[in-house]
């Protein structure tokens, strides 16, 4: 390869990650955000994330066991379990579309999800 095709290669491979970056950013900060809480894969609750600075409480009940689930400033995390691992408990807020907690011992899973596109969304169409 000659020097001015290194060139060309390293400007569209740096290119192509900013623009990346960029996309998977603004599809992340969707609006009209929620956590879907699902029980053994049916969806069980739609809890809206925008509701002020108060910290809202839910406990769900599994065959297996309970979660406590919090939501505050458009974050939600595991509060309480009854799991032997804790590893839910112990997983970090979420808060952007396609982050999860998963329970496994429970079957329970927290998604967060959008219902509706913003006007600044990007709608992506792949085939």
């Amino acid at each position: 390869m000659k020097k001015g095709d290194m060139i060309v290669l390293a400007s569209i491979i740096v290119l192509s990650l900013v623009l990346f970056f960029l996309t998977s950013q603004t599809l992340r900060e969707a609006q009209n955000k929620y956590a879907s809480v699902q029980i053994a894969g049916r969806e069980v609750q739609k809890i809206p994330l925008q509701g002020g600075k108060k910290t809202r409480e839910y406990k769900f009940k599994t065959k297996l066991g309970t979660n406590k689930v919090l939501v505050k400033d458009g974050k939600v995390w595991v509060q309480e379990s009854n799991c032997p691992d804790q590893i839910c408990v112990h997983m970090a807020p979420i808060e952007k579309v396609g982050e999860t907690i998963i329970c496994l011992p429970h079957e329970f899973l927290v998604e967060i999800k959008a219902n509706k596109k913003g006007p600044d969304d990007l709608d992506l169409l792949l085939r």
